[in-house]
């Protein structure tokens, strides 16, 4: 057929009206279920595609998300932005993608940009997320879900992972494997996520008897040079036979501070991180880490949004995400000259 199919023709063609075809294509109620098959395939042979500009139009849409995020240069944000993509394809929505780099004037600047019809909703990545922005949010009545919000008590839609669990997992596999000397690496102070992933390594470690030595602990910028840096240092001054990083990217710098001081790793040393970035497995050795489904992330924020947008009420304000321990080649028992 020449051009592009339209609706009369799949109502004439499937022996239905214009309406009953419009219904069955937006997954309306009212038809039979040998009605929606037969304007299916009807509308599948004619290569029909509902013209989705005049959809939104009606309902006065934009048929636009903004995403603000925090970078674009991090494996992290841009692996949850793919799973966004992905999951507002298949709802045919476009998507326009702002950066603030960690500058909360330029944040509230954006939002007010997006709120003034250009988009029908926003998802934000690790927003720094002012009182100032909250409120404008709420009071432009803007639909909008927090991804990874750095305080779990913000008013607003949310979705985070169970950082406390999570950490607790990968701290075990190393108390598992014999180690009692395990550093930690603590992440950006500014994030609830890093008080709550130490509590993790805390109670693993009092759970099994262990004590927590303060001198093994330090906090960290989520980089691979701090992870490299600090590691370094705590090798040189207090000798732990493990560490475990609150991020992948501090754990393989830590992967590496280590071959630096002339430990092999994992058989004088084992990293765990957290994460599970795509370098974590492309990395050598492999990195033990705690899997954050980043991917996954993005599309069930998407999916709660697209419900908002909807007029739909979200079961939870808070959602929450499950993490898993991938375990690699980063960690080994420790050697038995350095077992305490």
């Amino acid at each position: 057929m020449a051009g592009r199919a339209t609706i009369a023709q799949v109502a004439e063609e499937a022996g239905v009206s214009a309406m009953t075809v419009s219904n069955v294509i937006n997954g309306k109620p009212g038809a039979s279920e040998e009605t929606r098959r037969r304007v299916m395939e009807v509308a599948a042979r004619l290569g029909y595609r509902p013209n989705v500009s005049a959809r939104n139009l009606k309902a006065g849409r934009s048929g636009l998300i903004g995403l603000i995020a925090l970078d674009l240069t991090s494996q992290y944000g841009l692996e949850i932005l793919r799973g966004v993509a992905d999951e507002l394809a298949s709802a045919e929505q476009e998507l326009l993608v702002n950066a603030t780099y960690h500058d909360a004037v330029r944040e509230k600047d954006r939002i007010e940009f997006l709120a003034r019809g250009l988009v029908d909703g926003v998802l934000m990545i690790a927003p720094v997320l002012e009182d100032e922005t909250v409120e404008l949010l709420r009071r432009q009545k803007l639909p909008c879900v927090i991804i990874d919000p750095r305080r779990l008590d913000v008013p607003l839609p949310r979705l985070s992972v169970d950082n406390y669990h999570g950490m607790r997992q990968g701290t075990q596999h190393l108390i598992d494997l014999g180690h009692t000397r395990i550093a930690y690496l603590r992440g950006e102070e500014d994030l609830e996520s890093t008080s709550i992933r130490f509590q993790g390594f805390e109670d693993a470690m009092r759970l099994a008897g262990l004590e927590v030595d303060e001198r093994l602990v330090a906090s960290c910028d989520f980089s691979y040079a701090c992870g490299f840096r600090t590691t370094a240092r705590l090798i040189d001054d207090h000798s732990p036979t493990a560490i475990v990083a609150g991020a992948d990217l501090m754990a393989l710098g830590a992967v590496d501070a280590a071959r630096a001081r002339g430990l092999n790793v994992p058989t004088d040393f084992s990293v765990v991180g957290f994460d599970d970035l795509p370098q974590a497995a492309q990395s050598f050795p492999g990195l033990t880490t705690v899997r954050q489904p980043l991917h996954d992330m993005g599309q069930k924020a998407a999916r709660a949004l697209l419900s908002l947008i909807e007029g739909q009420r979200l079961l939870m304000e808070h959602m929450e995400v499950g993490t898993e321990l991938v375990v690699r080649n980063s960690t080994a028992p420790p050697p038995r000259d350095g077992a305490a």
